[in-house]
């Protein structure tokens, strides 16, 4: 089964990611590339960690839905 619910927040994710690491492209002509490096450091160690939070999000949302669907199920038999 699909998981259209984390493939949508993935997507927001990725497009805050996109427009931040846009806008650092315009420093790349008059910054030090070791600061470059730090900042696009600090930008992908955020975006690891909005992942987890995702998964951490969809694992419970998960549940929610296999128990709704196990409770459907059983009102179903009686």
């Amino acid at each position: 089964m699909l998981n259209y619910n984390k493939n949508r927040f993935i997507n927001q994710c990725l497009q805050k990611y996109y427009k931040t690491f846009a806008q650092t492209l315009d420093t790349a002509d008059y910054v030090l590339d070791s600061d470059n490096k730090k900042i696009l450091g600090y930008i992908f160690y955020n975006l690891q960690k909005n992942f987890k939070k995702l998964d951490k999000v969809d694992k419970r949302y998960q549940r929610q839905l296999k128990r709704r669907m196990r409770r459907e199920k059983r009102a179903n038999k009686s």
